[in-house]
């Protein structure tokens, strides 16, 4: 049977300086206690400081176009397992993917800077100011303090560099529809570079749904701008879905108006030569009016056939027409969804004990450190 090897005098001296290690921190701990309530403190500035936010989220089912019965109702009992077996399936000509992208895209967030949106009423019950999403995202976002103190150098500096320039800078925006998107103003630049945060749209794996959230400072902005983003998002997908069927069916139609008029010029030709030639009877006059009979009916038959196709591609663009259905439609939140306070407080007071208990540690290693090297400088008697 092995014997335990008894510790040497380096363990021993670990050992020790171990427990008079803690023994330090102990000693310390009104400074370890107070070093956590400052900063405490600190969090409880900073969650106060920094502006509040509510999201509203909405789900939307799009529909799929993916297999039969059979694999709808074994997709349904993967989708209950965690599985997905319609994963990239989805529309044709877009997966679900895109639309994250779509949701980010410049054009995309330039149709929400003139939509109307009016501000939670006050206290008093008045209703709010009523302004566009671009009044909004501009000119009524409150900041924490020091991102005001961090920007003011910038904006010290522009000011002084603008004294003597012209103003006609100061000139009224054009509207979002006119707007050259090669040189996008810089105002909507910074529209557009803000809004791109407050949305979102993420797709559930094993639901094949997707979710939409909006977040913003104002919670009836919030509604109302993520009811207006499912509106947009089913627009945008209709229109990738269906776009080459209705250019199909713009096409056909421009054919059958082509071949209508075609028919109608024949039938009108016919008719006009035989109300001339009445009372006239010969084999030419015959030949002329079957020739022209025969053109009509050509006419007529290729006139018919377009109509067919019209009604044909009609048909097909409202079957793939796509249906997403609102799971969860847009609700004004009642309360903020940030800054939590609460992790603020316990994330900085835990911040501030460590940094006590580091100082601590750290003059204690530094003493012992001087004290090992005093020791080793004095002379052997």
């Amino acid at each position: 049977m092995a014997q335990e090897r008894p510790l040497s005098g380096a363990d021993k001296e670990k050992e020790i300086d171990l427990m008079e290690l803690l023994s330090k921190v102990w000693a310390a701990r009104k400074r370890v206690i107070r070093y956590a309530l400052i900063g405490a403190a600190v969090g409880l500035v900073i969650g106060l400081s920094i502006p509040k936010t509510y999201v509203t989220a909405i789900k939307l089912a799009p529909e799929s176009k993916a297999g039969g019965s059979v694999s709808g109702g074994m997709s349904g009992l993967a989708a209950m397992a965690g599985i997905n077996l319609n994963s990239g399936s989805g529309m044709d000509g877009i997966t679900y993917a895109v639309f994250p992208e779509i949701v980010k895209s410049t054009p995309f967030l330039l149709e929400f800077a003139e939509i109307p949106v009016t501000l939670t009423a006050g206290k008093s019950g008045t209703p709010g100011p009523r302004m566009t999403l671009y009044e909004y995202v501009t000119g009524h976002q409150k900041k924490a303090w020091w991102k005001y103190v961090t920007a003011f150098p910038g904006q010290a500096l522009g000011w002084i560099l603008s004294i003597g320039r012209n103003e006609a800078r100061q000139q009224e925006l054009p509207p979002v529809d006119s707007v050259d998107l090669f040189n996008l103003p810089p105002e909507y630049k910074g529209f557009v570079g803000a809004l791109s945060g407050m949305l979102s749209v993420s797709e559930d794996k094993k639901s094949s749904m997707l979710e939409a959230k909006v977040t913003m400072q104002d919670p009836l902005v919030s509604a109302v701008i993520a009811d207006s983003l499912i509106s947009k998002l089913q627009k945008y997908m209709t229109a990738y879905r269906t776009q080459k069927t209705r250019n199909d069916l713009e096409q056909n139609i421009r054919q059958n108006a082509e071949a209508q008029a075609r028919y109608y010029e024949a039938e009108d030709r016919l008719a006009e030569t035989i109300d001339r030639n009445r009372n006239i009877s010969s084999e030419s006059l015959r030949v002329r009016i079957e020739r022209l009979r025969n053109e009509r009916n050509l006419a007529y038959s290729v006139y018919s056939q377009t109509a067919s196709q019209v009604e044909v591609t009609r048909i097909k663009l409202q079957e793939e027409t796509p249906i997403a259905t609102v799971v969860e439609p847009a609700i004004v939140p009642d309360q903020a969804a940030a800054p939590k306070k609460m992790m603020f407080v316990v994330a900085f007071a835990f911040l501030g004990g460590f940094l006590a208990v580091g100082i601590v540690v750290v003059k204690s290693l530094l003493a012992a450190d001087s004290t090992a090297q005093e020791d080793a400088a004095a002379p052997v008697e």
